[in-house]
C-alpha cells in the first residue's frame, strides 16, 4: 500500500514509463464511439432500477447523481453491461484508454469525477487510482483475468513479466475497492496483493434476451480462433473432440485472429464448422438451438459465453480450472483439460441429459443484470461505509 504522506507524481512519471499493451477481446463490440445505442439509459428488463434518492419533509428529495468516470481497454459486452448499469443511476463519462498519449485527458477526467470505475489492473488504474486518492475520490478497479494471472505454461498472464507484476500489486493496492467477478479470481489477486480491498461480485447475463429454444443435437464453444486460445480455450480439444462425436453438430463461434484457424479447420471433421464473429441476435439464435455448451479452457476468470449458454438452456461440459465449477456447480459434465476422448464422452452425456434448465435455473439464482446492478450500486454509493474501519484503514471480504 503506499504510504498516504508519499507524493504520486513520482509513481506516475514510472508507471507512465511502463507503457500499456493493446489486447484483444473475444466479446462483442460496443459502438465506435466508445457508447452502445440510445437505450443507455432505459434499465434492462427485470433490473427494477429506482434512481438515488434520500427521505426529507416534503416526501423523497433526488439525490445528485455520482459523476463516474469509466475508464476501459477494449469494447467487450460484459463491460459495456457495466456502463449501462452504471447509467441507471450515476452521470458516466466513458474514455476508452488504449495509449500513453490519452494520460493527459485521464488526468484531466478525474477531477472532474466523484468516483473512478476502472476495468483491469492495467497501468491507467493505476495512475487513475494514485491521483484519485490524492484529490480524494473514490477508485473502484475491476480485476480478475488476464491482469492478474501468470501462467507460463500457456504463456498467458500479465504477470509473466516483472513490470506487469509491478503495474497490477500498484493498481491492486491504491484503489477504494477492487471488484472481481468469481472466486477464483478473488484467490489470484490476494496473491498479487494480500491487503487490497477486494470484494466478490459476479457478472450477470440477461436472461430474458438469452433463452432456450428447441433444441438440437448441436454443441458449440465462443472463442477467438487464435494460437493463444488453441490452448488456453482448449479450441484444438473442442475439434479433435468432434471426430468422435459425429452423430452431432459442432460449431466454433469466433473472429478469426491468425493462422491458427487454417490448422483447426485441416484437423476438423465434415460435422465441425467456423462462423467467424456472429451477431448478438444470431449468437443468441444459436445458443437458443444448441443443447451442449463446451468450455474447455485452461483457465477462466469467469465465464460469461458459457453463463450466456447456460441461461438459453445448454448443458455446459467444462473443466474444472478457475471460476467453471464456480459457474457451472452440479449442473453440468466435467472433463479433463486437454482431453478429446473423455471431452468427446462428456459431450454425449450432455446429449442425452435433461440438465439444461437446471442449468439455466443456477443463472437465475446468481448470475443476473438484477444481481450486477446490486453490485454495482452497493460499491459505488457505499465503499466508504463498507470498507472503511474507525481507524480509516481499508479492509476487503
Amino acid at each position: 500500500m503506499i504510504p498516504d504522506g508519499e507524493t504520486y507524481e513520482v509513481t506516475f512519471i514510472w508507471v507512465e514509463q511502463l507503457g500499456f499493451p493493446l489486447m484483444q477481446s473475444p466479446a462483442r463490440p460496443m459502438s465506435p464511439n466508445g457508447r452502445s445505442n440510445p437505450l443507455l439509459g432505459t434499465p434492462r428488463s427485470g433490473t427494477n432500477v429506482t434512481p438515488g434518492s434520500t427521505e426529507g419533509r416534503d416526501g423523497v428529495v433526488p439525490m445528485r447523481p455520482p459523476q463516474l468516470l469509466f475508464v476501459y481497454p477494449f469494447p467487450a459486452t460484459f463491460i459495456q453491461q457495466d456502463f449501462e448499469l452504471l447509467q441507471t443511476f450515476c452521470n458516466v463519462n466513458p474514455l476508452r484508454f488504449t495509449s500513453r498519449s490519452q494520460y493527459p485527458a485521464l488526468l484531466k477526467a478525474v477531477l472532474s469525477a466523484d468516483v473512478i470505475y476502472c476495468w483491469f489492473a492495467l497501468p491507467f488504474a493505476a495512475v487513475a487510482g494514485i491521483e484519485g486518492r490524492a484529490m480524494g475520490r473514490k477508485v473502484i478497479v475491476v480485476a480478475g483475468g488476464w491482469d492478474v494471472e501468470r501462467m507460463p505454461e500457456i504463456a498467458y498472464g500479465r504477470l509473466l513479466t516483472r513490470r506487469g507484476l509491478a503495474v497490477a500489486r500498484l493498481s491492486l493496492n491504491v484503489p477504494s475497492l477492487v471488484l472481481t467477478f468469481s472466486e477464483s479470481s478473488k484467490a489470484a489477486i490476494r496473491e498479487v496483493a494480500p491487503k487490497a480491498p477486494v470484494r466478490l461480485g459476479y457478472l450477470g447475463v440477461d436472461s430474458e434476451r438469452f433463452r432456450p429454444g428447441e433444441k438440437e443435437d448441436l454443441v458449440v464453444t465462443v472463442a477467438q480462433v487464435s494460437r493463444e486460445n488453441v490452448l488456453r480455450k482448449g479450441l484444438r480439444t473442442f475439434v479433435q473432440a468432434a471426430t468422435e462425436v459425429p452423430e452431432a453438430q459442432f460449431v466454433v463461434v469466433g473472429k478469426r485472429v491468425d493462422e491458427a484457424f487454417d490448422e483447426l479447420r485441416g484437423e476438423g471433421s465434415s460435422n465441425l464448422r467456423f462462423t467467424g464473429e456472429l451477431s448478438d441476435a444470431d449468437l443468441r439464435g444459436l445458443l437458443s438451438r444448441a443443447r451442449v455448451y463446451v468450455q474447455g479452457s485452461y483457465t477462466e476468470g469467469f465465464g460469461v459465453a458459457m453463463t450466456e449458454a447456460m441461461a438459453a438452456g445448454c448443458v455446459p461440459v467444462a473443466t474444472r480450472r478457475g471460476a467453471l465449477p464456480e459457474v457451472v456447480g452440479d449442473t453440468g459434465f466435467y472433463v479433463e483439460y486437454g482431453d478429446p476422448r473423455g471431452l468427446a464422452e462428456a459431450i454425449r452425456k450432455g446429449l442425452r441429459s435433461q440438465l439444461g434448465m437446471r442449468a439455466r435455473q443456477r443463472v437465475l439464482e446468481r448470475f443476473t443484470i438484477g444481481q450486477r446492478l446490486d453490485t454495482l450500486r452497493s460499491a459505488v454509493l457505499g465503499v466508504d461505509a463498507e470498507l472503511t474501519d474507525s481507524a480509516g484503514e481499508h479492509r476487503g471480504d
